[in-house]
Order: structure tokens, then sequence, then C-alpha cells
């Protein structure tokens, strides 16, 4: 009955991406996409089937699945206990009348875990409670997400579109690690149709649906990864600014964020609650104090100061870009994953050495540093805050298409394919 199912929602997801036209891309079929979405789907599968077996309980997916299910349950005992639990605040005290059901849900006083709880508990509605549909549902809400943001850059890029498809939707990492319904694949949605919404605001103009449509995907990344909100406002804030008043992007960026840092620097020493960098310390002391594992960086614990963090920056960015390294006596996963990594650092350097930045028009330009400036953060705040190398290639698979898109719209290909070209007619 599962394989029925499961064959049911994939064929009502391929026909809403056939018809929906926010799937619609100029110059691209849709039988592309469609089989975009097969792949993410059998990423998402293959996610939950790796984890079943080779980790501690099922993993993450399998305690979200879980608990998603005990809240479900509560549904047909008390609605209104299924309401306060998917819908209300946590993070506090128990309820008394919720206390017995929250002692069997995890991370009930952790907001970020307990949406990813929330979202399983709605999904049970639809799976009939089967975790191979939930894995689908996820991959789909990770397409839709890479989708917007495919459909933001060809909209800029689209001479790139090929390229771009097959970045964005063929890279192992992004077809893994963000399918399945978890934070990864619910975080790229949020965070790809934030840009997306974002950018119809040149287009369409500040329309109340844009706007609100926007703000809603903003609230929604914040709840699921604060983080990573914290660091892709600024840089979208930027690309406005810089877009809207014909400012030289780099220079505008470049000062923003060096004007940033020393702010939070002075806050931090005036205003000892808010230092970020206390927090950026307390993060990596979880990480190195409770988080075991065979594939482990050696870090040390971080002072609390902007200049422990500004010296632990460089080795940070290489921790995040350049491991883990495809040699020595790792696992098998390892090994794919250092692979892939060893891939990615050729096609930047091979993009770095055929950029051609006067290729790409001046009112497209606030995008591309929007895409590497909030990249090259957060790259630097999952190495300075992570010692554990998969947590590492997972965290990271989110913002491939900002870094990848970045050095592939940067690149001229032309010499490339104008050599293919003559190849096959001299064939």
């Amino acid at each position: 009955m599962e394989i029925v199912i499961v064959l049911l929602y994939l064929l009502l997801l391929l026909y809403l991406i056939g018809k929906l036209r926010f799937f619609a891309v100029p110059k691209m079929p849709r039988k592309l996409f469609m089989a975009a979405f097969l792949l993410k789907a059998a990423g998402g599968l293959l996610f939950i089937v790796i984890n079943q077996r080779y980790f501690y309980n099922g993993g993450d997916s399998q305690v979200y699945f879980t608990a998603g299910k005990v809240i479900f349950d509560t549904l047909f005992q008390n609605p209104l206990h299924f309401l306060e639990l998917t819908f209300g605040p946590n993070a506090r005290k128990p309820p008394e009348n919720l206390a017995a059901i929250i002692e069997n849900i995890p991370a009930w006083n952790d907001v970020r875990t307990y949406m990813v709880i929330r979202v399983n508990a709605l999904a049970h509605l639809i799976s009939f409670h089967y975790y191979s549909i939930h894995a689908i549902l996820g991959a789909f809400m990770g397409f839709t997400g890479l989708t917007a943001l495919y459909k933001t850059f060809v909209a800029r890029f689209g001479h790139k579109r090929v390229v771009l498809f097959c970045l964005f939707y063929v890279t192992p990492s992004l077809v893994y690690w963000t399918s399945g319904l978890h934070k990864e694949g619910i975080s790229l949605l949020c965070m790809g149709m934030l840009v997306y919404r974002f950018s119809l605001l040149y287009g369409t103009g500040l329309t109340l649906h844009n706007i609100s449509a926007a703000f809603i995907w903003a609230l929604l990344l914040a709840l699921f990864r604060p983080y990573t909100f914290g660091l892709l406002l600024p840089a979208l804030f930027l690309w406005y600014i810089a877009e809207k008043r014909r400012l030289k992007p780099f220079p505008v960026f470049s000062a923003a964020y060096l004007t940033g840092f020393a702010a939070l620097a002075l806050i931090g020493k005036l205003l000892p609650r808010f230092n970020v960098f206390a927090v950026i310390a307390d993060i990596r002391y979880y990480f190195v104090m409770y988080k075991t594992g065979g594939s482990e960086i050696n870090l040390q614990l971080m002072q609390p100061t902007w200049q422990a963090a500004l010296l632990e920056m460089p080795q940070a960015f290489i921790n995040t870009l350049l491991r883990p390294e495809p040699w020595g006596n790792i696992a098998v996963a390892q090994q794919l994953a250092a692979i892939e990594t060893l891939v990615f650092t050729f096609f930047a350097a091979l993009c770095l050495l055929l950029a051609k930045p006067s290729l790409v028009q001046q009112q497209n330009r606030a995008f591309l540093c929007c895409c590497l400036f909030f990249s090259v953060t957060s790259f630097l705040l999952i190495g300075l805050t992570t010692d554990n190398l998969g947590a590492i290639v997972r965290y990271r698979s989110i913002l491939l298409p900002f870094w990848l898109g970045f050095w592939a719209v940067l690149a001229n290909f032309t010499p490339f394919t104008t050599f293919i070209r003559n190849a096959n007619k001299a064939g």
C-alpha cells in the first residue's frame, strides 16, 4: 500500500510541476524540471534509508517524524491540544494540561527544532503516517526553494540557464541534504522564496502582495534558521540599496560589512549582554564538548572576543570550503563528500580563471555581491562554530546555489563552447 501511495504522490506533484506557472522558465522544458524533481525525490528516499540503517534512532528526521506523530495523535483526543501544540508557542513552561504529552516530544525548549516537528505534525494529516511520504514532501519543498533561486538567477543571467540548472538540480549535496522533511529542505524553501519574492520588488514593484509574501517567508526563515536569516537580511538590504541607487556594489558591500563588524565589536565591548562573539564561542563550546564522532576537526575553545574570531576566520573558511579532504583513512560517505568538495574547488578555480566581470551588466552586479557576501559570511560562521565535517557538509549545502551560482555567472565559458562546437564540426 505504501508503494501505491508514494507513486500517487509523485504523480500528483509531477502534475503540479507541469501545470503551475511558478515552475515555468523560458526556454527550459517542463520535463527537465519533472526529471529534476524525481531525482530530488530519490535523494529524499535515499536519505531516510541511509539514516535508518546507519544512524542511531534513524537520525534527526526520524525523531521529527515520530514527534510529529505524537502531536498528530492529540487531534482525535482533544483537537484544542493539537492546535496549541502545532501553532502555539513553545520554549515555555509546559501547560499542565499538556505536560504529559510534551514529555514525549523532544526539543520543546528549542524553537528551531520544534518548528520542524510542527511541520511534520501537519504532514501527518496527509501522509497516511508513511515516513516515505514525508521524505517526498520534504523533497518537494527543497525543490521549490531551488526553483525559486533558479528563477531569480535566470531572470538576470538567462544565457547561463543550462549551467545553472545543472549546478542547482544535479549537485549531489543539494539532491541529498536538502531532501527530506528536516531543517535543510525547509530552510532552503524559505530562503529561496524570500530571495525570489525580494527580487520581484524590482520588477513588479512594492506591491502589497510582494511585500507581504517576502515578510512571511522572512519570518519563517527567522524561526527555522535565525542565524541564516541574520546573515541574509543585510545582504538583501544592501542589494536593494545598491541596485536602486545605482551604486557600485562591491565597495558598498565591503564598506558596509567592515562597518558592521566594527559595530559588533564595539557593542560587544560596551554591552556584553549583546556580544555576538560570545554567542559564537558558546555554539563552538557546544560542538566541541558534546558532539562525538569520527569526522571531527580539532577545534579549540574560542575566546568571546572579536580578535579571536578574526584570527580564526581564515581557517574557518578553509574548513568549510576545502574539507573533508579526499585522503586518509575516512569512511565511504566522507570520501564522496571529499570528492564533491574537490570538484567545487576546481570549478571555482576554473571560473576564476575564466572570470570576465565586464560581461555582467551593471544592474545585476549588486545581486552577485549579495550572493558572494551572504555565502562567505555563512561559510565563516559554520567554520567558526562547527567541528564536525558531516555537519559542515550538511550546513553548507543550502548555500551552494549562491556560491556556485556566483562563480558560474562570473565566468565566460565561450572559449569552451566554441572549442566543443568546432570539435563537433571537425568530427
